[in-house]
């Protein structure tokens, strides 16, 4: 047989070819040394591993040695075996190629064949996902991670193969994109809102805004970081300007500087209650305290006697929601706020609007809404949203 000729099985391409420099190191090797690992070859005499090899004996002209695969077992798991060891791939890489296994390993293992395990069918909850795994020795996580970017960004994951890229920096570099998109999309939408009755929203400076009216609560969510304290100060002082004298401001805050806050409110307002806020996921490492933290503080304060619903002091956020602002709060999260102070038609003030959360919850409960954000892009993002909300409605 002309080894020219010869066919490759489907098998053999479940890892890559030898890139240039890479190839002339095992062509130089093999013309010094000889072959000293044989070619191995399905029954039907196709390569199945050592296509590298093989394509350096042909350059040399040397007669290649072959050996042929027992037909016994997974012909997949032989493959990997023989080749995991001889390349330097990370984790991330190795479930690319995992993923690329899935098909063969279904074929091998389709859905509904009776397993060794009594009660068990193959091909259900992850089985074959998990055994690509196992055989690259990677997180089956990372398997379902590089399906999910084949389908929604094939780009990255073409990144993550090549190595340039991890698994969790793709997933990242994903959601940005996305969030991109979607932030995008109501941009251009909110440009051609009419005005509301039952809402507005303002590019503005919380310093100097004036405004249109007062209102029963100001909830709110200020930046945490150190450089930003000052604008819980500034918060207090205007609180006391828009409140009715019956309101309540409710501001959410970090823990690191929590007694700085409270000292620069108690001079401008009459605290009333700290509340907790919990929130979901994974607790939020706070590396400069060594403390992972799993809530917030709510800090409720009054201009005068409060005599509004009476309320629990534990608050939930349902999920995460980071796709309109880096910063945002969800929506469920500041629902259960709003549901539990305010009464349909009063007025609610969020002058660090973000992305509307805050907006969305009031209108969903029946409540009127002014917002202000000092960010032209989250004031169209709001606009966007609250817009979104009413046409549903």
């Amino acid at each position: 047989m002309d080894e020219r000729n010869r066919k490759y099985h489907p098998t053999a391409s479940l890892f890559p070819l030898m890139q240039d420099a890479e190839f002339a190191e095992l062509k130089a090797d093999v013309g010094t040394n000889g072959l000293l690992e044989a070619i191995w070859l399905h029954p039907d005499g196709s390569i199945v591993d050592g296509r590298n090899r093989h394509r350096a004996c042909i350059e040399l002209g040397i007669t290649p040695q072959f050996r042929t695969w027992s037909g016994e077992g997974s012909l997949v798991s032989f493959v990997v075996s023989m080749n995991l060891h001889r390349r330097h791939l990370s984790s991330s890489q190795r479930a690319v190629i995992a993923l690329d296994v899935l098909p063969m390993l279904e074929a091998e293992n389709p859905p509904g064949r009776p397993t060794k395990k009594p009660g068990i069918i193959s091909g259900f909850s992850g089985e074959n996902r998990d055994r690509a795994a196992d055989l690259f020795q990677t997180n089956p996580r990372y398997v379902s991670d590089a399906k999910k970017l084949a389908a929604d960004a094939p780009g990255l994951l073409d990144e993550v193969r090549a190595g340039g890229k991890s698994i969790p920096e793709a997933k990242r570099e994903a959601r940005r994109l996305e969030r991109d998109e979607i932030q995008q999309g109501i941009i251009e939408r909110a440009r051609c809102v009419p005005p509301s009755d039952r809402w507005h929203i303002w590019q503005a400076n919380i310093e100097t805004w004036q405004a249109p009216r007062q209102y029963d609560f100001i909830i709110t969510d200020p930046p945490y970081p150190k450089e930003y304290l000052y604008l819980y100060e500034i918060l207090a002082m205007r609180a006391a300007e828009w409140l009715t004298p019956s309101g309540l401001l409710i501001a959410m805050c970090g823990q690191s500087y929590i007694n700085e806050i409270y000292t620069m409110m108690d001079r401008h307002l009459t605290y009333y209650w700290t509340a907790c806020y919990l929130t979901p996921g994974q607790p939020t490492p706070l590396r400069q305290r060594q403390v992972n933290a799993s809530w917030k503080p709510l800090l409720i304060y009054s201009t005068g006697q409060y005599a509004g619903k009476t309320f629990g002091d534990v608050f939930k956020s349902e999920a995460g929601d980071k796709a309109f602002h880096a910063w945002g709060q969800s929506v469920s999260g500041m629902t259960s706020i709003v549901r539990q102070f305010c009464l349909k038609g009063q007025a609610i003030l969020d002058p660090f609007c973000g992305a509307g959360a805050t907006g969305i919850a009031a209108l969903g409960h029946g409540c009127l809404f002014d917002g202000i954000d000092i960010n032209q892009e989250s004031v169209d993002i709001t606009t966007g949203r609250l817009h979104d909300k009413e046409t549903i409605r």
